[in-house]
């Protein structure tokens, strides 16, 4: 009798214990899960835990596109600017500010570039793409080069007038290689083609005596003149359509249609983005191909030898969209939600992997010396340097980068044809 009288009061607090538990979900994987929960009372909900971050993220994102391209649309209309007065008055510093403006202009260009390869306004059917910033192009179809003197410049049958109607037509459906509008026809007829020596450190070598029409030994002098300053034009208008598909005040645009998109589809689409610019773009098109071949051709601006800012401002792109901030030219900084914060939360392990490696292959990037032809072709014949390392580097975050995608169940696909 007296066991049994003592079992009573243990029962009795094991009751008191208990009542006093506090109950909640206490499943980690529950979006309500509750951290001090100490008995479960099945409640817990499930489902995508962090799809309030994922929709901050993805209307961060569409906020600095828009800031990007609405800086690229600025310098490319001073660009325009810039042009209209050299072609008006030409002079050796009319040039060299043309010059200036160009490199200003396609660098802010560059910064957009992880928006490409994610099925936005810059991919469509449009091929803002290629008529903006294709690379590299056939510039023989453009105007006199060191070994012939043909191009559209010159022929009146395929161009009779250099307009900005005509220019587009022929410039519609055409193979890549054909292209001869956008920011490198306009570097092309800028500074001309560059000696084949790549050991002469030199850029083209174009004069503004090749738009001055007090020189009548020049020819095509007005055509020249013409053709410029449509391609600027051109510029103008495309990068202008790109601004205003992710512009907020617009009711019926590409950012509407990116905001309404499942939230695990945007965040494939950016990252698809960021993946495919990191590796299939950057390491292997920009850095890894032009240094194999040893020729100049093959690299971004082979007319300016402007390929190492080049290659900055691309990787300039792929820290600005991971990272969710960018200051634009006239305002303060944008800072909002990011995949760095998303990827922080879910693993912070891997986070802090990526973060170092995108320190990294900034530096390696930036390391790289101007002239670029000159680095690659020193590479080619003597072996891996400064180039070399920043693929390396550039191939591990893609790496890091799938993973990110793995860790939302997301797969990445950032091979390009």
């Amino acid at each position: 009798m007296k066991k049994l009288s003592l079992v009573f009061p243990a029962i009795f607090v094991l009751v008191v214990i208990c009542s006093c538990a506090k109950e909640g979900c206490t499943d980690p994987e529950a979006l309500n899960y509750d951290k001090i929960a100490e008995r479960d009372d099945e409640s817990c909900r499930y489902g995508d835990k962090y799809n309030t971050q994922k929709k901050s993220l993805i209307r961060n994102h569409a906020t600095i596109a828009f800031a990007l391209y609405s800086d690229a649309l600025f310098q490319a209309t001073n660009l325009q600017t810039t042009i209209a007065t050299f072609v008006a008055e030409p002079s050796d510093d009319g040039l060299s500010e043309s010059r200036l403006a160009w490199r200003n202009a396609y660098f802010a260009y560059l910064q957009c570039e992880a928006l490409r390869f994610s099925k936005g306004p810059i991919d469509d059917d449009r091929e803002l793409s290629r008529l903006i910033g294709r690379w590299p192009i056939n510039h023989e179809l453009i105007d006199y080069t060191n070994a012939q003197t043909g191009g559209l410049i010159s022929d009146t049958s395929a161009l009779p007038n250099v307009t900005a109607g005509a220019l587009s037509a022929l410039n519609e459906n055409v193979e890549n290689n054909q292209t001869t509008v956008g920011f490198h026809a306009i570097e092309f007829l800028l500074w001309g083609q560059d000696d084949e020596d790549v050991s002469l450190l030199t850029t083209g070598n174009r004069t503004y005596l090749d738009y001055d029409d007090a020189d009548n030994s020049i020819l095509n002098i007005e055509r020249r003149a013409a053709y410029l300053s449509v391609c600027s034009e051109l510029l103008v208008r495309q990068i202008g359509l790109l601004a205003n598909e992710w512009d907020s005040a617009s009711s019926k645009n590409y950012r509407n249609e990116f905001l309404d998109l499942d939230v695990n589809l945007a965040l494939k689409n950016i990252l698809n983005g960021l993946g495919t610019l990191t590796k299939s773009e950057l390491a292997n098109r920009a850095l890894r191909k032009p240094t194999a071949s040893g020729s100049q051709k093959l690299e971004i601006s082979n007319f300016s030898d402007n390929t190492s800012t080049d290659v900055i401002a691309m990787s300039n792109s792929i820290e600005i969209f991971y990272r969710g901030k960018y200051t634009p030219l006239a305002a303060t900084e944008i800072e909002g939600k990011s995949v760095d914060d998303l990827i922080t939360e879910a693993n912070p392990k891997l986070a802090a992997l990526v973060d170092k490696k995108i320190i990294e292959s900034l530096e390696l990037i930036n390391a790289i010396p101007s002239p670029f032809d000159s680095q690659a072709s020193q590479e080619a014949e003597f072996g891996a340097g400064s180039i070399a390392k920043a693929v390396v580097a550039l191939d591990e975050l893609e790496e890091l980068l799938k993973e990110v995608a793995r860790e939302f169940e997301i797969g990445l696909e950032t091979d390009l044809p």
